[in-house]
């Protein structure tokens, strides 16, 4: 195998790989958000009626408040993550 052949090969494991933990982490997320829609449901839905009542629809908001401070959070976290993997790629080659 010449150099070239080696170089482009590792090029491709350094993509797979890459790619590989970008979906682990997509996975995690996905695995985070139904997690956190059982929980704010659990939290506060004492027991179904008609109508939804003052005290669960304020709980709600807050916890879908949460969600979304905390799903913001957890993006930008990925993102610079990705960018320093990608910082440091760009860098060996």
């Amino acid at each position: 195998m010449s150099l070239m052949e080696n170089r482009n090969t590792q090029v491709l494991d350094d993509q797979l790989q890459h790619f590989i933990e970008t979906e682990t982490k997509k996975q995690q997320f996905q695995g985070l958000v139904h997690e956190l829609t059982g929980l704010c449901w659990e939290i506060c839905m004492d027991k179904p009626s008609l109508r939804l009542e003052p005290k669960v629809h304020k709980c709600l908001v807050n916890c879908v408040e949460r969600f979304i401070d905390t799903t913001n959070y957890i993006t930008n976290r990925i993102e610079r993550v990705a960018s320093s993997v990608q910082s440091e790629s760009d860098n060996m080659e």
